[in-house]
């Protein structure tokens, strides 16, 4: 108020319309006694002094706090997103040993079972010779193999292959496949064909 007072009044005796027209030339007026002068110079001191020092001085404080206030607003969540990622990477390490323990225990219990489905006892057992007393024909070539677990998109004759293996027998086999439709509550036995009789007899014998 005080300093549009003092513009207002160097205005009025200047005849100027505002504040922008108050220029050294205008200002540099014979007429204007030291007194006026003295007065006008002496509010311009004082408002610099008493009001916009300070202003000045309490806006930079303030400007001062308010950048501290963000230095610690960053800090804390710098702080958050280092808690974030150490909880994530707790997440995953919980995870990934939880991963590895039942992967264990899976293969652990897949090699038990292929181990007691494959061993020659089973063979023994399961395999069977398709013949007749009075018939050589294709059938006499022909095994069957019953009890092989059955499993979805798998390889009928690498599991052939696996039974062969553990008889220590590597004949040339075809027709690998298993018998019937599938079904959840039984298994279906698994036939193949070989070249000759001759290897059907070995087969059982081994598997004797």
């Amino acid at each position: 108020r005080v300093t549009k007072l003092l513009i207002n009044d160097l205005c009025k005796v200047y005849g100027a319309e505002d504040s922008t027209n108050l220029g050294p030339d205008m200002l540099n007026k014979s007429s204007i006694v030291k007194a006026q002068m003295a007065e006008w110079l002496f509010s311009a001191v004082y408002l610099h002094d008493h009001c916009s020092i300070p202003l000045m001085s309490k806006a930079r404080s303030k400007l001062e706090d308010l950048q501290e206030q963000k230095c610690e607003d960053q800090k804390e969540i710098i702080s958050l997103q280092k808690q974030v990622i150490c909880k994530k990477y707790e997440k995953l390490q919980q995870e990934s040993k939880t991963v590895k323990t039942e992967l264990k225990s899976y293969c652990s219990a897949l090699q038990q079972s292929c181990s007691s489905a494959l061993s020659p006892k089973k063979i023994a057992a399961a395999v069977q010779k398709i013949t007749k007393e009075d018939d050589r024909s294709i059938g006499s070539k022909e095994v069957i193999v019953f009890g092989v677990p059955e499993e979805q998109g798998e390889t009928v004759s690498s599991k052939v292959a696996g039974i062969l293996e553990q008889l220590q027998e590597k004949p040339q086999v075809a027709d690998c496949r298993r018998l019937g439709q599938p079904s959840e509550n039984a298994v279906r036995p698994i036939r193949f064909r070989v070249k000759s009789s001759d290897i059907v007899s070995e087969i059982l014998r081994k598997a004797k």
